[in-house]
């Protein structure tokens, strides 16, 4: 493992989130399979207790573990690297961390969206005082503790396999998918601009319906922009990759989405993944919130709410997207009357 305190810094927030979310856990539990609303014996006034203190044990909980996982991020884009021989960007991080680092960071993913939905309902559950959505949420809450358990242990084995004797091929593992074109990781110049010219047509889809949810007060289906998000995430992810970020490297063949956090590129990856993200988690919103609106129309003003707040956060990511990959292409165009 690297001996480095920013290491440090990412295993005390790791540490702190855990021990919140474990305390919280603790007290779901009997709140999950055992809530009773109508009932007052001394029981259920302890498991509404019980899930108060899981409530804000929770919130605190993901707020920690989120700290936890930028820092896992800024540590293999930013911190790491430094310390690893060869290695230049994020790509020759995760080359010494094997398969462990990929690994750790879908984990961390998946458990941070298990807990964003789990929020969703925490946010909803508490504007009703019977609490019509408590058993759900203490599932939901329950659910993310098998996904915090493989990225906590993925993240160990990464970081101890990273080796800073032994050097890696930063650029060979790049140019390595150019050269191989039946690779994983390789994809064709037909292949590049057909995801590119989708990631726009996705976005500009998912911002008409954003913005006609936010225009119609939410009344409109969730549903709908939360498939396409799901699915325009899946092609924008390659898009940028090896389509959009050639116009920040001025390059082409040099499909490595990590330069693009470097500061030679104004660290405009923390931008462009953080629209997705923000993309995503927003259609998970107005997944979940939609659904409890059908179900409980006693939430459906709350529900409603919440659904265009998510509208509005979408349609300003989706922008910010865009105008971070299409923008400097359109830039690129004008400048050289040439397409990479």
């Amino acid at each position: 493992m690297i001996a480095h305190p920013f290491t440090w810094t990412f295993w005390a927030a790791v540490a702190t989130g855990l021990i919140l979310y474990g305390a919280g856990v603790r007290s779901a539990l009997a709140v999950a399979w055992h809530w009773s609303p109508g009932a007052a014996d001394g029981a259920q006034l302890r498991r509404e207790r019980n899930w108060e203190m899981a409530c804000l044990l929770g919130r605190w909980a993901l707020a920690g573990l989120t700290g936890a996982a930028l820092l896992w991020l800024v540590g293999v884009v930013a911190v790491w690297h430094g310390m690893v021989p060869g290695a230049m960007c994020g790509t020759g991080v995760l080359q010494a961390m094997g398969g462990h680092g990929v690994r750790a960071m879908a984990f961390w993913a998946m458990a941070l969206l298990a807990l964003h939905g789990w929020r969703v309902l925490d946010r909803l559950d508490s504007h009703h005082p019977d609490g019509l959505l408590t058993p759900t949420a203490a599932r939901v809450l329950l659910l993310a503790a098998p996904l915090l358990v493989p990225a906590v242990i993925h993240s160990w084995l990464a970081l101890m396999h990273i080796d800073p004797a032994a050097p890696v091929s930063c650029c060979a593992a790049v140019y390595d998918q150019v050269l191989r074109p039946t690779g994983t990781g390789a994809m064709g110049r037909g292949g590049a601009l057909a995801a590119g010219w989708l990631s726009l047509a996705g976005g500009g889809l998912l911002a008409v319906l954003a913005g006609l949810q936010w225009r119609c007060g939410g009344k409109c289906s969730g549903a709908l922009p939360a498939v396409v998000a799901a699915g325009w995430v899946v092609v924008a992810a390659p898009a940028v990759k090896h389509l959009w970020s050639a116009y920040y490297y001025q390059v082409l063949s040099h499909p490595c989405p990590w330069c693009l956090f470097l500061p030679d590129h104004y660290g405009a990856g923390f931008a462009v993944y953080g629209a997705m993200a923000v993309t995503l988690t927003a259609g998970v919103t107005l997944w979940t919130a939609d659904r409890v609106r059908r179900r409980h129309p006693l939430l459906s003003d709350a529900a409603t709410t919440l659904m265009v707040r998510a509208a509005r956060r979408m349609l300003l990511a989706l922008l910010l997207f865009i105008l971070l990959t299409a923008g400097p292409a359109l830039a690129w165009k004008l400048r050289t009357g040439l397409w990479l």
